[in-house]
């Protein structure tokens, strides 16, 4: 449907997504800020994120919008929903996608109330995903860091970690992005971890190799983007790894393949999607870590904190809290 003569047509998934659609229609047309507040944008302004608070109705529920501009190379592919290397995986179609499999399929997706699409000749040039608000949560990340000394909070956190992993494990989902900024944690620390920016995901990975990439990028965030790990973080991590997916098939190759991504950065341009394009038997381990150690050596240094006693004892935090989560009965 089109609100106005913006040019931008909307699909509701929910009726009450009506208001704040045309809220933020209203903004494109007229550049009316009224109830928008831009949050941040990135990348020389081609995702833009808001908040949407209606101003007719006050009291209702604030909502969360995500624009995108499409390169041209992702424009057919974003028309025709498909996700490939030559239209592109990352765009607004594809996440939409990807939004409403995990928060059909889990308890830990972000609801999508609508969809805006902007045309120009005869194609999507922009997009915009209206979701839910996740009022007061905060990303995985800053909570940790918060609660340095909070053994018992850390554990908790990591068991819902856990709980996350099981899940997407069940679901058949791999997030090509899931580190601790893109884990959402709310106030109610009983409730379930929610993901974000699934603009990267895979549907069709094999379960060890998924669980292995998870884990990886997770950790290897959460330890400081430390190049030389403990040994007894390695090893935290396949522990943690055989009690996700130790009766897979594929669990002996990604058994070794989770230290290379514990210790290396896995960021463009190295693939984490070729990492789950083939079978386990299929992986060249070796390969894959020549390629992880030569492109380390053409990214920025790692502060000089990762070798200091501060950066040792904040990983033997997080082992200590291993530990306690897979001794810990639930």
């Amino acid at each position: 449907m089109a609100f106005s003569d913006s040019g931008w047509r909307w699909w509701l998934i929910e009726g009450h997504a009506a208001l704040p659609a045309r809220t933020i229609d209203h903004y494109f047309r007229t550049g009316d800020s009224s109830g928008i507040t831009l949050l941040r944008e990135k990348a020389a302004k081609s995702r833009r994120f808001y908040r949407i608070a209606p101003t007719t109705l006050p009291d209702s529920p604030h909502y969360f919008a995500k624009q995108m501009t499409l390169p041209p190379r992702k424009r057919l592919g974003a028309l025709l929903g498909r996700s490939n290397p030559l239209v592109g995986y990352s765009h607004g179609t594809a996440e939409l996608s990807h939004n409403l499999a995990l928060n059909e399929q889990t308890a830990h997706g972000v609801r999508t109330f609508a969809f805006g699409e902007y045309f120009r000749g005869g194609l999507p040039v922009q997009q915009v995903l209206l979701q839910e608000y996740l009022v007061d949560w905060q990303p995985f990340n800053a909570v940790w860091k918060l609660h340095e000394d909070n053994a018992t909070l850390r554990r908790t956190l990591l068991l819902q970690f856990f709980d996350m992993l099981v899940s997407l494990r069940d679901a058949g989902i791999s997030h090509l992005d899931l580190h601790p900024g893109n884990v959402m944690v709310s106030p109610d620390l009983q409730a379930p971890l929610r993901a974000i920016d699934c603009g990267q995901m895979s549907m069709e990975a094999d379960p060890a190799i998924s669980a292995a990439l998870h884990l990886g990028v997770f950790l290897h965030e959460l330890n400081g983007k430390c190049t030389s790990p403990s040994s007894q973080l390695e090893d935290g991590a396949c522990r943690l790894l055989y009690g996700l997916v130790g009766a897979e098939a594929g669990f002996a190759t990604a058994e070794r393949l989770l230290p290379l991504l514990v210790r290396h950065s896995t960021k463009k341009p190295f693939s984490r999607r070729c990492l789950l394009r083939h079978g386990p038997d299929k992986l060249k381990l070796d390969a894959i870590e020549k390629r992880l150690l030569k492109l380390s050596q053409h990214r920025p240094s790692a502060p000089a904190a990762h070798v200091s006693g501060t950066a040792r004892r904040q990983e033997q935090r997080l082992i200590a809290s291993i530990d306690e989560m897979m001794t810990t009965t639930r």
